[in-house]
């Protein structure tokens, strides 16, 4: 390039810079002369409308921030609970990676993510699967066969009728490979069968294989033996930390003061629910109680306190003790008794009974029940509700009307009895004692769950989830509090799913105090109170602070009209 042409180029750039700053300025000083002119009121329509004389000066106090809008928020807050991503502590982490050094990693991968697959999917065919399969194979009926409806009603009649049974045997983590080959074994018959298949077998085939009927031998009982504990420890830790550390800090915000000196664990495992609760209470529990069937699991839970097999090593955390067994007698009680991912684990109706009865009379004050966000293990916990609110209401009609039951007129003590007497309701996530909203399979959109970001476990680490950093634990749980509901209770409505933001409102999806599922629509004008709250703070599963008497913050309250003569809400 020469030198004049340079010289030019140079001359054309200053100048546009020039223009650029002259016009700058008048930008600012124009927006400058028209931010000093303030609305006069006799531009303003006051004729029947709430928009007049609008007082700009008035402030209400925003939840969270307080009266300025620039305030530091409150991240502790009365009703926001839910937490960043958890990762395990320290001294757990480093220990479970030193007993996961024994073995060949890429074996931990293979059986953990086998593992952690067939616990989340194994689950025995729940109503809603049942319901999806009736509908499915209606409808293709009726589309591809044209069939009447003295048809459809025999096939409707059949599977109801139809009996769930649950299969006694037990998972290996060999089988999976064992099904892939049978699959493609089956899979090269298939396609040699079907060069001879007419177009109408061959739609009949398809439609079946696309309604695929529940099967009965779906559930199968997990034997934990050093393999299966091993892969368990190397996939579900975090996730099981997670969630439960999760429950436990919503009772200790809600209950700041109350410090439990004893707890159970049922169905402890790798003694996750150990770690939590001494993160959230710490050494105000003075006796732990863990119980396991699994001998492999209550070494790994020991090693994991210990950080090695040497009993000269001390405990962690202390005054832990073990048992494989649940107690028969329920004259020993503890303050918290809790169940993380063990309902799961009872493959029958009448042992899950026993259980849910037993450890409800062992409580003093909270019983924490947590599973799996899908289907299955939100019914689980139906069913352990219902069960407690059954026993609960005969014992009191008993007790109210003078009879006896026959084990007590015969002088037997009854296990039960004495302990189920003792009133409770639930205290979360339910903000009330009516009957679930979601308990009803016809009108239930999904089953009441929640997320928790955990980090990464050694099974998850080669994955795509890589790139992310965290994986997403979907859970559901119960917590039921001995006693009654107290009227100084708040009982404020449960954020079911992740909030709509919009642009100048959003959207919440809630279960109010009342018990009925409701979609809230609030603005920035009308609930200035909570809207920066909800907006920036609240996250899904946290309690929405608006009560039943709350009153919207609208300026002006004393005009009961809008400016086109309209009620005012």
């Amino acid at each position: 390039m020469s030198a004049n042409l340079l010289w030019k180029t140079r001359i054309l750039s200053c100048k546009r810079c020039l223009v650029l700053q002259l016009s700058f300025q008048a930008t600012k000083q124009h927006i400058r002369i028209f931010s000093n002119v303030s609305p006069s009121k006799s531009n303003i329509d006051t004729a029947g409308g709430g928009g007049g004389d609008r007082e700009d000066n008035v402030k209400f106090e925003k939840y969270a921030y307080g009266m300025d809008q620039f305030s530091k928020k409150d991240k502790n807050a009365p009703g926001l609970f839910h937490l960043p991503t958890i990762h395990l502590p320290k001294q757990l982490d480093t220990n479970l990676k030193e007993y996961l050094k024994r073995y060949p990693r890429k074996m931990l991968e293979n059986d953990g993510r086998k593992l952690s697959k067939h616990l989340r999917n194994r689950g025995r065919p729940t109503e809603m699967t049942w319901k999806k399969y009736k509908e499915s194979k209606a409808s293709k009926r009726l589309k591809d066969s044209a069939a009447n409806i003295d048809e459809i009603m025999k096939l409707k009649s059949e599977q109801e009728n139809s009996q769930v049974t649950i299969a006694g045997d037990e998972y290996d983590l060999d089988e999976d490979d064992a099904e892939v080959q049978n699959k493609n074994l089956a899979s090269d018959e298939d396609n040699q069968g079907d060069e001879d298949t007419s177009a109408e077998q061959v739609s009949e085939k398809r439609m079946i294989l696309n309604t695929k009927k529940p099967r009965n031998e779906e559930y199968k009982v997990i034997r934990y033996d050093v393999r299966e504990s091993t892969a368990f420890g190397a996939s579900r830790i975090p996730a099981s930390y997670g969630a439960t550390l999760r429950v436990i800090h919503e009772i200790s915000r809600r209950e700041p003061d109350y410090k439990p000196e004893t707890l159970m664990d049922f169905g402890s495992g790798t003694g996750t629910v150990l770690w939590a609760a001494h993160e959230k209470w710490g050494d105000s529990i003075k006796e732990y109680q863990c119980i396991d069937v699994s001998e492999p699991m209550n070494t790994l839970s020991e090693f994991l306190l210990r950080g090695g097999e040497s009993y000269k090593k001390p405990l962690h955390i202390p005054h832990v003790y073990y048992k494989r067994f649940l107690p028969v007698s329920n004259k020993v009680t503890y303050d918290v008794v809790i169940a993380s991912y063990t309902l799961s684990e009872i493959p029958h109706l009448a042992m899950r009974r026993e259980a849910i009865k037993s450890l409800w009379a062992k409580t003093n004050d909270f019983l924490v029940l947590i599973e799996y966000g899908n289907n299955e293990g939100f019914e689980l916990l139906l069913q352990a509700r219902q069960m407690i609110e059954k026993d609960q209401n005969i014992v009191n009609e008993n007790r109210n009307d003078g009879t006896e039951t026959e084990s007590s007129k015969q002088g037997q003590e009854t296990p039960f009895e004495d302990d189920i007497i003792d009133e409770g309701f639930v205290f979360a996530p339910c903000p009330h004692d009516q009957h679930c909203p979601r308990a009803d399979i016809e009108t239930r959109d999904h089953p009441c769950n929640f997320e928790q970001q955990v980090q990464l476990s050694l099974a998850e680490k080669r994955t795509s989830l890589k790139k992310w950093g965290f994986v997403t634990e979907c859970f559901s749980y119960l917590v039921l509090k001995k006693g009654r509901r107290e009227e100084s209770d708040k009982s404020w409505p449960r954020i079911l799913e992740p909030i709509k933001l919009k642009r100048r409102h959003l959207i919440c999806k809630i279960c109010s105090s009342n018990g009925e599922l409701q979609q809230k629509t609030l603005t920035k004008k009308k609930d200035s109170d909570i809207y920066k709250c909800v907006r920036h703070l609240n996250k899904w599963g946290d309690l929405l602070a608006m009560p039943q008497d709350r009153v919207r913050p609208l300026k002006n309250p004393e005009r009961t009209t809008t400016r086109r003569g309209k009620p005012r809400k």
